[in-house]
């Protein structure tokens, strides 16, 4: 059950990070693509990990050896929701949306010819 859970969690990421490109992609279209992956995907990623840094940097205790360890298990967590979840979704909303502006109109207008009379 707790599997659902976390399925829907990263589910959640992957539509966050989704609309966060297409918002980008709606008010700030002057930046390059690469620009409004990686900010869509980074503050997508962000934002529920600062929690768990939160949580942790304020009970952790730093004399502990184990210190470095929790925190290098917590960034590499960071680095795998960001490449897994965050960045791929943002990627094809991203490019699917730039296709759309390339695509050529439905229909042809052709200029008329003056008339001469």
């Amino acid at each position: 059950m707790w599997m659902l859970y976390v399925l829907a969690g990263l589910l959640v990421l992957a539509a966050m990070s989704a609309g966060l490109a297409l918002g980008l992609h709606l008010l700030a279209p002057g930046k390059s693509e690469a620009r409004r992956i990686m900010l869509a995907a980074g503050i997508t990623t962000v934002l529920p990990m600062s929690i768990a840094f939160g949580g942790f940097l304020s009970e952790a205790d730093v004399a502990d050896s184990d210190f470095m360890i929790s925190l290098a298990a917590l960034s590499v967590t960071t680095l795998a929701v960001f490449s897994v979840c965050c960045l791929p979704a943002a990627w094809f909303a991203t490019t699917r949306l730039g296709r759309s502006d390339e695509a050529p109109p439905a229909i042809e207008t052709v200029e008329p010819e003056l008339i001469e009379g």
